[in-house]
């Protein structure tokens, strides 16, 4: 982890700074308050949520019981601090865990919190920023780096095609029966949500023609924080997400 980003302004909030700093996956940098990191969490979260979430660390799930010992907080305080979060998409919760218990997880900027907080149509009408958060994060982790970075991405933000390698013309998407397979995995747990991508673009005018909502389909644990948590999730049958699916292809 890279050392927390001291500054001198007195207007810089520095438990966002740090947060932005701990979370961002851009390499051998240092956050500052002009970048997106920084502005785009400063704009939905409060200094005291950003201490509470500093202490969860970057991708590592924490239950309730592990909250309260990470931060000394009660239950009573910490679950107005989590589920605020939860909404504005600066963390996740699932209950992947041999005992079912729910636990929240701070993800990356992308994939992750900058996609989730352009998902939820009212925060993005009240902070448009959130289309330019979402788009710098989506490159800025692997500039100056790309060349480096084998195809898929290594895990290190987005996929990546090397630098200068042609792309086969040919188009193919996955066979609908290939995903139906992962369907069935979580037969009864599907939610439509809106496009975090199209919606987006919209706030600087470069939206796609067509409808943002109902393209994304989140299943299991993803399905119900999507619908609880203002993402404009709504829950779906097996043959709604087969018809998306299609209309998409």
């Amino acid at each position: 982890m890279s050392k927390k980003a001291k500054n001198s302004d007195p207007n810089v909030r520095q438990p966002i700074l740090d947060l932005a700093q701990m979370v961002t996956n851009r390499l051998f940098y240092k956050v500052k308050p002009e970048d997106p990191e920084y502005w785009g969490l400063a704009g939905i979260m409060t200094d005291e949520e950003a201490e509470v979430a500093i202490k969860m660390k970057r991708r590592v799930p924490r239950t309730m019981a592990d909250m309260v010992k990470l931060t000394g907080k009660t239950e009573k305080e910490l679950e107005p601090i989590l589920a605020h979060m939860s909404e504005v998409g600066v963390v996740e919760y699932n209950w992947e865990n041999p005992q079912h218990e729910k636990q929240w997880i701070l993800p990356m900027f992308v994939p992750g919190s900058a996609e989730f907080t352009n998902m939820n149509v009212e925060l993005l009408e009240e902070h448009p920023e959130m289309g330019r958060f979402f788009e710098r994060n989506s490159f800025l982790p692997l500039a100056g780096i790309t060349q480096m970075v084998p195809p898929g991405g290594a895990g290190i933000g987005m996929h990546v095609i090397p630098v200068e390698k042609a792309i086969p013309t040919e188009s193919q998407s996955l066979d609908i029966e290939h995903i139906s397979h992962w369907l069935k995995k979580y037969d009864g747990k599907y939610a439509a949500s809106p496009c975090s991508c199209r919606l987006s673009r919209k706030t600087f005018d470069e939206g796609c023609g067509d409808d943002p909502m109902d393209w994304c389909i989140a299943v299991g644990d993803m399905a119900d924080y999507v619908v609880e948590t203002k993402k404009g999730g709504r829950y779906i049958s097996y043959d709604e997400v087969i018809e998306i699916l299609e209309k998409a292809e």
